[in-house]
């Protein structure tokens, strides 16, 4: 409500705020656990390619039993995670501009208005 001074109401100019900040929050916690998603999937995606070019080199004598499969196995895992840590292949950065844009999409008017030229 605005007064004879021309000032709105305080505590419903701090409620607004206080809504604006906590839906502010909101998103940034849940682009943080989007950022977080898309590089556990980039972190497995190059695993796995390493696992499946690893498969294409003929196997030594160190590799030909379990224990070598398995030491293979936690090191591609680890180069795969480090990787995506560290900018990865922009398969991350890609799958949050889809996101992001999908978003757009989803909050975009469903009618929009048309244009006239004159």
């Amino acid at each position: 409500m605005i007064d004879g001074t021309g000032l709105r109401d305080t505590s419903q100019v701090a409620g607004t705020l206080a809504g604006t900040k906590i839906n502010q929050v909101e998103q940034l916690a849940r682009r943080g656990d989007l950022r977080k998603a898309s590089q556990e999937f980039e972190s497995y995606f190059v695993s796995y390619l390493l696992k499946v070019m690893r498969e294409t080199v003929p196997q030594g004598e160190l590799t030909a039993n379990k224990m070598g499969e398995m030491f293979y196995s936690f090191y591609d895992e680890e180069i795969g995670r480090r990787a995506a840590e560290a900018g990865g292949i922009g398969l991350s950065d890609y799958v949050l501009a889809a996101v992001a844009r999908n978003e757009d999409l989803a909050h975009a008017p469903s009618n929009p208005p048309f244009l006239v030229k004159s």
